[in-house]
């Protein structure tokens, strides 16, 4: 939420944990952390902001806090609901002599020459007004505009109403929002006129002329339901009103008459902020928006995919054939035969093929044979490629649940997953060495396998929690990785376990349960992340464990996972939030694409695959100039390499051993100290001695 004050040009900038930056106008930034520690059980979100001189008013999801922008301290906080009690604030609106309050509970107001901390002066529901979820309310020229909203209490849209506070009450204002539209929140004022932001777009109202002045339905002829988060409008010096709008979906633009058209002020970056999964291959990231819930409904987003590659984002809008949208694209593979193919699911559609970013060819039950539930939908919800380049989809609620696309000739084949209820529901596949296809099933349905030759399932197996048929610990099973050593590591509801003999699943009498990691933590022996919920885990370059989790943020491992390497949460690094969703690693650049209810973030280690060779090797930066603080990354290294660095008098300065293809020199000798300026010299083998290469690295201090 970002809000300026015009009487003294400060910007507050609000985060969704309510911490607080203060920008003034030379563009020093305050930071104001106690309403984000602040411990309490209520709901701590700030809502809107409200300002009377140098004070912010923040409806805030227990009350209201009043806030001095200048002392950037809290003057006072307000518990209005009945007893005292937390009421959700929605907006706050004021006149000379009372102060009015939105909340979920009704319409709130009192004499601001009462004592405001004292919820007995404070009015609930006053006459005129009904009782229920109140969304807005706002001062336009004097006159106070307040919105009940049943929408937002899941009535049909287009019952929405407008009340004005009157000397003698509350009465229903005589310009409402029309048939079919609902309100979502009221804008601040400028002057007379305010705006109301609709279900269906935005509409600008003078409160004098009792009418809209602009009705924005769309952005370029683009529109979704229910996307726009918030404006700005203000009179420009033509006369004209301009305005600035945020959604969700089409991003921040600008205009100034409903007629022209709307800028979009465009970023480098994702369209849209919510993610599936993330698939990684050769330097392609692609991005699916939509992470459908487990329970067996789709988010409904018309987005389409994003891609990043070469340093740029790109995307690309999904549409049918006919030009119509295709919804909840869930799922995203980049083709490991042609890079310049993907492959994706839709949630009720099926399987899209794509070549050069353009959708070329779709499978849907009419037109491919993908089977279908009951009302003719294919929920396809994960999607994987075999060694030989098949497509491999799940299918929830299908007869037949696991579906694969013949690369050769383009042909549907459908095999049945051990049953069609609601717990075979699986957002991940996988193949592994064996070519074994593995799906966890997140709703008690354990841990299917399959033995695949070709395009044919030869056997296929179910794990689950009891000990003799997979000791999983939890049949809730999120996600599984295979690290280099060929084991396979899986998420469940209860942690993690490990399968150590994958390969000998299908073999009678062999040991088919996974086993538990266990740790020492305070003098006890512990299972390894035992209370968490895994949503997802990757082996990076080195075989650390990362491990993505619904409420602890990220972990990462060393190769058995008896030692913890990382752990960032919201409040030890800038992860967005502690529910990852999904995780993917770049082998080559050491990039951690994390995946949250947020938005996606990535993390760039140390760590990235090893190379065959030392074609390649060099180091970065060189040379190193005065001043700088940082390390020299040495990179292009093949694994496990005894890498040393001397002067140009051959002492030794500084050795390690590779782990992946690159490691981090300090700028330090051995003994801990900076080095001094010149020439040093980097000899690099390989473990049994049969690759070496040199490089030289300048100092300049």
């Amino acid at each position: 939420l970002v809000r300026a004050n015009p009487y003294n040009n400060r910007m507050l900038v609000i985060y969704d944990n309510s911490n607080i930056d203060v920008i003034d106008l030379n563009g020093a930034i305050f930071n104001y952390p106690d309403l984000k520690l602040k411990t309490m059980s209520a709901k701590k979100i700030v809502n809107e902001v409200t300002f009377d001189k140098h004070l912010a008013y923040l409806a805030c999801g227990f009350g209201i806090v009043v806030f001095d922008t200048e002392k950037l301290e809290i003057r006072e906080t307000y518990y209005i609901g009945p007893g005292g009690s937390d009421v959700d604030v929605m907006q706050v609106a004021m006149t000379p002599d009372r102060i009015f309050a939105a909340t979920r509970k009704g319409l709130f107001q009192a004499n601001r020459q009462s004592s405001l901390v004292n919820f007995n002066n404070w009015e609930q529901n006053p006459v005129g007004l009904p009782t229920g979820l109140f969304n807005g309310v706002v001062n336009a020229a004097g006159r106070v505009i307040a919105s009940r909203s049943l929408f937002m209490e899941g009535v049909a849209q287009g019952n929405d109403t407008l009340y004005e506070f009157t000397p003698s009450g509350w009465v229903v204002w005589p310009h409402q929002v029309g048939q079919g539209k609902s309100i979502i929140k009221i804008g601040y004022a400028t002057g007379a006129q305010f705006t109301l932001l609709l279900n269906l777009g935005m509409e600008v109202i003078d409160i004098n002329l009792g009418r809209s002045t602009i009705l924005l339905l769309g952005l370029n002829g683009q529109f979704d339901y229910g996307t726009l988060l918030d404006n700005h409008f203000f009179v420009n010096y033509t006369g004209n009103i301009a305005y600035w709008i945020a959604d969700r979906r089409f991003g921040l633009s600008r205009g100034y008459t409903t007629c022209d058209p709307q800028d979009k002020i465009e970023l480098d970056g994702m369209n849209n902020r919510t993610v599936g999964n993330i698939d990684i291959h050769e330097g392609r990231v692609a991005v699916s928006p939509s992470h459908v819930y487990k329970e067996g409904s789709g988010t409904y987003t018309r987005e389409g995919i994003n891609i990043y590659e070469n340093g740029d984002w790109t995307y690309v809008p999904v549409q049918k054939p006919d030009g119509g949208e295709i919804i909840d694209i869930n799922s995203v593979v980049v083709d490991r035969i042609d890079k310049s193919m993907m492959w994706a699911t839709s949630w009720g559609y099926g399987l899209l093929e794509f070549k050069n970013n353009k959708l070329v060819r779709t499978y849907t039950p009419a037109n491919a044979g993908l089977d279908s539930t009951v009302s003719g939908e294919a929920l396809a919800a994960a999607v994987t490629q075999d060694q030989d380049g098949n497509i491999w989809i799940s299918n929830y609620l299908a007869p037949s649940q696991i579906g694969v696309i013949v690369r050769s000739n383009k042909t549907y084949k459908t095999f049945s997953a051990g049953g069609t209820g609601n717990s075979k529901f699986t957002r991940r596949m996988f193949f592994d060495r064996n070519n074994q296809l593995w799906m966890p099933h997140e709703r008690e349905g354990g841990l299917s396998v399959a033995k695949i030759k070709g395009t044919s399932v030869l056997s296929f197996s179910v794990l689950t929690s009891l000990e003799g048929s997979g000791n999983l610990g939890s049949n809730s099973v999120y996600s599984l990785a295979e690290d280099h050593d060929g084991r396979l590591w899986i998420g469940t509801a209860a942690g993690i376990r490990v399968l150590y003999n994958p390969d000998e699943i299908f073999e009678a009498g062999a040991d088919h349960d996974a086993q538990p990691i266990k740790i020492e933590q305070d003098g006890n022996v512990e299972l390894l992340l035992g209370a968490e919920t895994i949503t997802d885990i990757h082996v990076d370059g080195a075989n650390n464990k990362w491990v993505g989790t619904s409420t602890g943020g990220v972990y990462c491992f060393s190769p058995d996972g008896l030692r913890q390497l990382f752990h960032f949460t919201i409040d030890n690094s800038p992860l967005y939030s502690n529910a990852v969703l999904d995780l993917n690693y770049d082998d080559n650049t050491g990039d951690l694409f994390i995946a949250t209810e947020q938005g996606l973030q990535s993390y760039r280690g140390v760590v990235i695959s090893g190379f065959e060779n030392y074609n390649t090797l060099h180091a970065y930066p060189n040379p190193v100039r005065p001043g700088y603080a940082g390390t020299v990354l040495l990179r292009g290294l093949v694994d496990d390499s005894l890498v040393k660095i001397t002067d140009v008098a051959g002492n030794l300065v500084w050795e390690t051993r590779a782990v992946g293809g690159q490691v981090e020199w300090p700028l330090t000798t051995l003994s801990g100290m900076r080095v001094t300026g010149g020439v040093y010299i980097v000899y690099t083998s390989t473990s049994t001695a049969d690759q070496k290469a040199v490089t030289k690295v300048l100092v300049m201090n």
